[in-house]
């Protein structure tokens, strides 16, 4: 069997990617990475790779599904049809994101989701397409074993990490205050409802406050609505993770930040932030091993997980993240990882500063976190799962 993987687009995709990978290298899987880079040797050496009803195309956020050159032609369509090869997405973002890609689909396309509530979204919304389920993200371990896990803690110098890109919400709030005074509040009564309702997703705060001031609308515009709404779910995001970072600093914790922009930061304690700058995810998972406890604040995924969670998992660290229901479902909040609530911001150092003091509780939550993570959390986990889907559908 083969399968053709995508690498230079998003880092953090080919990373994934290769987690992946290195499972279906085990299971005696052909592999053939397409280099987005350099389509033309990639295109070149991809239709020798191609053998008929023996290979798939397993691809994350539609990366070889986007009308690249080569691989997308406007009068034949894309090449994964001219030689009936199947497709595997795994879509990391809410598909609201992605409304246009879904016009040119080959017919044997399939969509993974990463929260329960996409997955019933593009059923919903896209009813003539397959899609292949909830897939979580997952783990890494870097080369950790139990035995690694400081009983107290000595071995980590840092106390707490915190990845991801400072996103400024000026940078989205610009697009809410565009048009007039009445659409501004029409944006940010969304907005007020997603935080007063944290579990709730926002299309669905969005639908009811679309339905009471437009009406019922087709599938088709209510596909466009929720497309246009993209730059809400990114200023969501971008004032959690700003609230969250200033609450932890401002009340004199030391943070060890690794993303782009954290110096752009306004009205924050900047002696109690240390700024790394961007890494790739396999020194990111580096640096976890050396954290006791590592921050999370999700995109937003109540049914679902980021990375961020599995990875201090997997490698020794306190998962310090807010809530998600999936998350509830799988771990023990107090006993595996802390969760703190997005709007008590007050409650998130308090229990910051509970945990970090006590080692033998923090001993107590990484043992049972690791053996959680390693034990179904792993890329290779969710890779048993895309292997088993794929062999009944290639």
């Amino acid at each position: 069997m083969r399968l053709i993987l995508m690498k230079g687009g998003v880092e953090t995709l080919t990373f994934f990617a290769n987690e992946i990978g290195k499972f279906f290298i085990d299971k005696g899987f052909k592999i053939f990475w397409y280099d987005l880079e350099d389509s033309k040797s990639s295109l070149k050496h991809l239709k020798k790779f191609i053998k008929p009803n023996e290979t798939a195309l397993l691809t994350f956020n539609f990366l070889g599904v986007s009308g690249e050159d080569g691989l997308f032609d406007e009068d034949r369509g894309y090449i994964w049809e001219l030689y009936d090869i199947p497709i595997f997405n795994i879509v990391v973002d809410h598909p609201l994101y992605y409304t246009e890609r879904y016009e040119f689909l080959p017919p044997r396309y399939y969509q993974f989701h990463i929260d329960k509530d996409h997955e019933r979204y593009y059923l919903k919304y896209y009813p003539k397409l397959k899609s292949g389920g909830f897939l979580p993200l997952a783990g890494t371990s870097l080369d950790f074993k139990l035995s690694d896990i400081d009983e107290h803690f000595k071995g980590r110098d840092i106390d707490c990490l915190f990845a991801g890109t400072y996103m400024n919400p000026d940078e989205y709030m610009k697009y809410i205050t565009r048009i007039n005074d009445e659409y501004t509040a029409f944006y940010l009564g969304i907005v007020d409802d997603m935080y007063a309702n944290p579990m709730r997703s926002l299309t669905d705060v969005a639908h009811e406050h679309c339905l009471r001031e437009m009406g019922e609308m087709s599938i088709e515009d209510w596909r466009t609505c929720y497309q246009c709404l993209n730059f809400i779910d990114l200023y969501v995001r971008a004032i959690g993770r700003e609230r969250v970072i200033k609450a932890l600093v401002n009340n004199g914790i030391k943070v060890d930040i690794f993303g782009h922009r954290w110096d752009e930061l306004k009205g924050a304690d900047i002696d109690n932030m240390v700024f790394h700058g961007p890494v790739d995810s396999k020194t990111c998972l580096e640096y976890m091993k050396r954290a006791k406890i590592s921050l999370n604040v999700l995109p937003w995924f109540r049914e679902g997980a980021h990375d961020r969670v599995f990875n201090a998992m997997a490698n020794g660290s306190i998962c310090l993240t807010d809530r998600s229901t999936y998350l509830d479902d799988i771990f023990v909040d107090d006993e595996d990882y802390k969760v703190y609530d997005i709007n008590d911001l007050d409650g998130l150092v308090d229990k910051y500063k509970s945990l970090i003091n006590d080692k033998d509780k923090m001993y107590d939550m990484a043992v049972n976190a690791y053996h959680k993570a390693v034990n179904g959390h792993l890329w290779s986990d969710r890779a048993e799962v895309l292997y088993e889907f794929i062999m009944s559908h290639i």
